[in-house]
């Protein structure tokens, strides 16, 4: 069996179970005992089996080096973190790994003590865990149907059994519930539509089209009209099928909150943006807990998403410069770009050419 890019060198503890009987760690503890610190850690977020054997060698190998060293653990500088990436000749995609569960764990520190510094953070901005560029990466056909059957299609059920979340007056729901339908709405967006953050971030309730009896591509569809905003060009993006539910529910139990504000997508209930980052790390949790991220060899991101979203309209037999307004991309060179990267992609990963070059109108998927 092959092993796993980041499993190189496993130890006897990679393989024990999570449990919930191990420790919560105050900052002391996780100074002192770091592997076992790491373990409660683990066990708090519940993920995964294999992702938490794959998390724990990680950590294990960094503890290692930081021995080897002599650096105290969890007193690493940005540098000390890029020279510890370059030490393991990883691919960039592990080394952005590496990179962001470092990242992780200085956030849970920061909650333990207030301004904590974060080397991993400073290491990813000044580019030490970037390494050379990764070709651009979509999602395979199998990781697509996990992210739909795993995290999209519950949505779907719950919308179907429950109804409405609400007629119009404020209905008690828990903040938990709340981010859960934003984050799960969040992602048929990014996949389903193909949008960029920063437009997922700016995206207002009246851009959307099929709630309510609003106009839409053709019945019982969504889709969102949008504007670029360097030339003023307007678009429409059709959503794919399995982001309806998805977004209809959010919608509702975001009306049925009493939600303020205008933004789909508000950090909190009372209508703030949210940012950047804080929409990649939702999106990461989604992808980790569909089972996308164990047995990826490359990066997924919410960019993935947005290739990806392009890829299943080359599929669908849209052409490379339809695909490129669909997409709300610069210019209709940049459809025929990722129509090329698509392919060589395919090629990589050992798929059929699935993408049909037969023109047509850019309709409804």
């Amino acid at each position: 069996m092959p092993t796993h890019p980041l499993l190189t060198t496993p130890t006897p503890d990679a393989a024990k179970p999570v449990t919930d009987e191990l420790f919560d760690a105050d900052l002391a503890a996780w100074y002192r005992q770091p592997e076992r610190a790491f373990d409660g850690w683990l066990a708090r977020h519940g993920f995964r089996a294999g992702t938490a054997v794959v998390y724990r060698a990680m950590w294990g190998k960094l503890l290692r080096w930081s021995g080897e060293q002599g650096v105290p653990p969890l007193k690493w500088s940005a540098a000390q973190i890029g020279s510890f990436l370059d030490a393991q000749d990883l691919h960039k995609r592990h080394r952005y790994r590496y990179a962001r569960l470092i990242e992780r764990i200085f956030h849970h520190l920061a909650t333990l003590e207030q301004n904590l510094h974060n080397p991993a953070s400073q290491a990813v901005k000044a580019h030490l865990a970037d390494g050379e560029n990764d070709p651009t990466a979509f999602l395979l056909p199998g990781e697509r149907d996990l992210l739909v059957a795993r995290i999209l299609a519950p949505a779907v059920a719950e919308t179907a059994n429950g109804g409405k979340a609400g007629n119009g007056a404020k209905t008690e729901i828990s903040p938990t519930a709340w981010k859960r339908a934003r984050d799960v709405a969040l992602l048929a967006v990014l996949l389903g539509g193909g949008l960029k953050v920063a437009e997922a971030r700016a995206l207002r309730i009246d851009a959307i089209d099929g709630v309510e009896g609003g106009d839409a591509v053709e019945k019982g569809a969504m889709a969102i009209r949008m504007v670029r905003p360097d030339n003023g060009r307007a678009y429409v993006v059709p959503l794919f099928g399995f982001a309806h539910a998805p977004l209809r529910h959010w919608l509702e139990v975001r009306q049925a909150a009493a939600s303020l504000g205008d933004l789909v997508f508000p950090a909190m209930a009372n209508g703030r943006p949210m940012h950047a980052a804080s929409i990649y790390r939702r999106i990461e949790i989604l992808l980790e807990e569909a089972g996308v991220l164990a047995g990826r060899s490359e990066r997924a991101s919410p960019q993935t998403l947005r290739n990806t979203c392009g890829a299943m309209h080359f599929d669908a037999g849209t052409t490379p410069a339809a695909v490129a307004q669909l997409l709300g991309m610069r210019d209709l060179e940049s459809g025929w770009r990722l129509h090329a990267a698509y392919e060589a992609w395919q090629a990589r990963a050992g798929l059929p050419s699935m993408a049909r070059q037969a023109v047509r109108p850019a309709a409804e998927p």
